[in-house]
Order: C-alpha cells, then sequence, then structure tokens
C-alpha cells in the first residue's frame, strides 16, 4: 500500500511539473557554454575505447581461467 501511495505522489508530481512547458529559447539563437569540436581527434577517442575494451575482456578472461583452474 505504502509503495502504490508512493508512486502516485511521484506521478502527480511530475505532472505538475510537465504542464510548465519547455523551457523559453536561447538568447539570439546562441547556444550555451563553449563549443567543442569532436571530430578532428575522434580516431584517438576510437582507439582508447577499442583498448579499454581488450583490457576488460583480458581481464575477464583471466579472473575465468583462474576460475577453471582453481576447481
Amino acid at each position: 500500500m505504502i509503495s502504490f501511495l508512493y508512486t502516485v505522489v511521484f506521478l502527480a508530481l511530475q505532472s505538475v511539473t510537465e504542464t510548465q512547458g519547455p523551457p523559453p529559447p536561447a538568447r539570439d539563437g546562441d547556444p550555451e557554454g563553449p563549443q567543442l569540436p569532436i571530430d578532428d581527434n575522434l580516431w584517438i577517442l576510437l582507439a582508447v575505447g577499442l583498448m579499454f575494451g581488450i583490457y576488460i575482456l583480458y581481464k575477464r578472461n583471466q579472473v575465468m581461467n583462474r576460475a577453471a583452474s582453481d576447481s
């Protein structure tokens, strides 16, 4: 019963905030904050992601091999 009341209260709060509408647009169409390009060094980001994925797979394989050799 408490979880039902909890759900109803949060749904009611959410519906109140949604009826306020979207926020106003930025001044003169200028976006807020600095605009930073990611196109220049995207290959570095991809290489680091690939290396991190290989590291995770290597560590997982080590744990599995260690568990298999212990049993």
